[in-house]
């Protein structure tokens, strides 16, 4: 999903402190509002934005220029998740075509003119959709983020302990402060401990936590 298009001098730090040298303002998905308010953000500037037709909370924090597109992502990566908890997983699902071997594969998406789009496909509502809301990956759980557990056998442990090192080397790829989001799930910290021990602001924390609970799903999928 691309970032909301929004007058610039409508945005508001959430706790009308002035921006510091080299800071910006990114867009931080609200979802629980009280909470806002109690670690500071004046109601007065949230805002209602709605997608898809649904509306949520935004308030918008500061954060060190260097970190804006990562922090902006992270919100994407917010809304779009709350989308799919409203609308479900399969709202950009795509149609499954068949092959000439029997088989189904997904429809590309579009690129450079490959296929006519969705609204005008010959083909609309012919096939199956594909189902996007299975889960595989039972070791991530929503309030506790433990990236893996440990295995009984010194076998499977070995190689879970490979498949994080390489997660995390990916994530580090990405920006330290994911692997760091990570390693600290991993060690056995909870949700909160987790959030409170990243070194930004417990604003950005969350959509930051988000983000590195996305990737590291997508990751294990693989």
């Amino acid at each position: 999903m691309k970032a909301q298009k929004i007058n610039d001098t409508s945005r508001k730090p959430y706790n009308n402190e002035p921006l510091r040298e080299g800071e910006v303002l990114v867009p931080q998905f609200v979802d629980d509002r009280e909470y806002a308010i109690a670690i500071g953000a004046k109601p007065e500037n949230l805002r209602t934005w709605s997608k898809a037709g649904v509306s949520y909370t935004v308030m918008f924090v500061p954060v060190p220029a260097e970190q804006e597109k990562l922090c902006q992502q992270a919100f994407d990566e917010a809304v779009n998740q709350y989308l799919d908890e409203k609308t479900g997983p399969n709202r950009h699902s795509r149609c499954m075509v068949p092959q000439p071997d029997g088989t189904k594969k997904a429809c590309p998406k579009i690129k450079n003119g490959n296929h006519a789009p969705c609204a005008s496909c010959p083909h609309k509502g012919e096939y199956d959709r594909e189902d996007r809301s299975t889960v595989s990956i039972e070791t991530l759980e929503e309030e506790n983020f433990h990236p893996m557990e440990a295995a009984p056998s010194a076998e499977s442990e070995s190689l879970e302990k490979l498949m994080f090192e390489d997660l995390v080397e990916y994530l580090k790829s990405i920006s330290p402060i994911l692997a760091e989001t990570v390693t600290l799930g991993f060690q056995g910290f909870d949700k909160k401990d987790v959030v409170g021990q990243l070194p930004v602001k417990s604003s950005q924390a969350y959509d930051v936590y988000r983000k590195a609970e996305k990737l590291a799903r997508e990751f294990l999928r693989k």
